[in-house]
């Protein structure tokens, strides 16, 4: 089947995002954490959040599932670790509406707050001594109201998010954010997560293989074949397709997926903007002429198939 026109022009505009990559990069392998490992990282997140929190330092109660390992301090917090990954997150008993910014104190400030909430965890000690966690992107989280005849209040900044991306070997490691604090006023902890898969204390870090490097090009028009082949081939010449960004660096699948390698993908967002309704879609393939690694097929929803829209 020949590729569509529509097709070419996204391929053209992905590969025109990136400047270039490497020749050849590390495959580096991980270690798999086992639950013991697993639940004494999170005991240790919680004692330094509780200290961070000004919360009394209690044992935890602890249940142990399947896949995942819960933790709580009643009524002061709750913590879920993850046997496959080893990710952590830790919620404090914050309503949602508790303590609300009475002003929005800038973007130097909030990201001045994430950097100590999160130097005051110790999340930058987590990760191998010659690898780095780097701020990535500030969010705000905000609320506002209405009534009945449409006129809204001014919106509430509720919470500011601050988010990290762990380095390895000089390459952004890619997926969920490898590290998150959510701060309320006056740099309240809200909650933190960690999403890394290499951490100081493992024995992971053996480079495999040295992997030789596909052009940006290549990628670019493997990325557009895979929308094609979403999308079940329909014509999509009058629908708005906008490349957001292309990337390359390594893959952290999700956190309830166990991974052995990391290895190097190009990863593109691109939206889908058509005349009934918008989606996005963020697709990664293959960044080596060896593909060391396969990304699982995603999870079908329940929801009924609709019909593809063609433009």
């Amino acid at each position: 089947m020949p590729t569509p026109q529509y097709a070419t022009n996204l391929a053209e505009q992905l590969s025109s995002m990136i400047d270039g990559a490497p020749e050849a990069v590390d495959v580096v392998q991980l270690a798999q954490p086992d639950v013991g490992m697993v639940q004494s990282r999170l005991k240790e997140l919680i004692g330094h959040v509780a200290e961070v929190a000004g919360l009394e330092r209690e044992r935890p109660t602890v249940e142990t599932r399947n896949v995942r390992t819960v933790m709580s301090l009643p009524g002061q917090l709750r913590a879920t670790g993850f046997h496959a990954s080893g990710a952590m997150s830790v919620a404090l008993a914050l309503a949602p509406f508790d303590d609300l910014f009475e002003s929005d104190p800038g973007d130097d400030e909030l990201m001045a707050s994430s950097q100590r909430t999160v130097e005051g965890l110790g999340l930058q000690k987590l990760v191998p001594s010659d690898e780095s966690l780097t701020f990535e992107r500030l969010w705000r989280v905000k609320a506002a109201g209405g009534d009945i005849e449409g006129t809204m209040t001014e919106p509430v900044l509720c919470r500011a998010v601050g988010a990290y991306r762990h380095y390895v070997r000089e390459l952004p490691v890619y997926g969920r954010a490898s590290v998150t604090v959510e701060l309320a006023a006056k740099g309240r902890l809200a909650s933190a997560s960690v999403s890394l898969r290499r951490f100081a204390d493992d024995e992971g870090g053996k480079t495999i293989s040295k992997a030789a490097v596909r052009k940006p090009e290549d990628a670019a028009i493997d990325v557009a074949a895979r929308l094609v082949e979403a999308f079940g081939g329909a014509d999509l010449t009058s629908t708005g397709l906008i490349a957001e960004w292309f990337r390359f660096g390594y893959l952290s699948l999700s956190r309830r997926q166990a991974q052995a390698l990391l290895a190097p993908f190009y990863i593109a967002s691109i939206a889908v903007d058509h005349e009934y309704e918008a989606s996005a879609h963020v697709i990664a393939v293959s960044g080596s002429e060896e593909q060391f690694m396969r990304i699982p097929p995603g999870r079908r929803t329940s929801a009924p198939k609709r019909p593809v829209m063609a433009a």
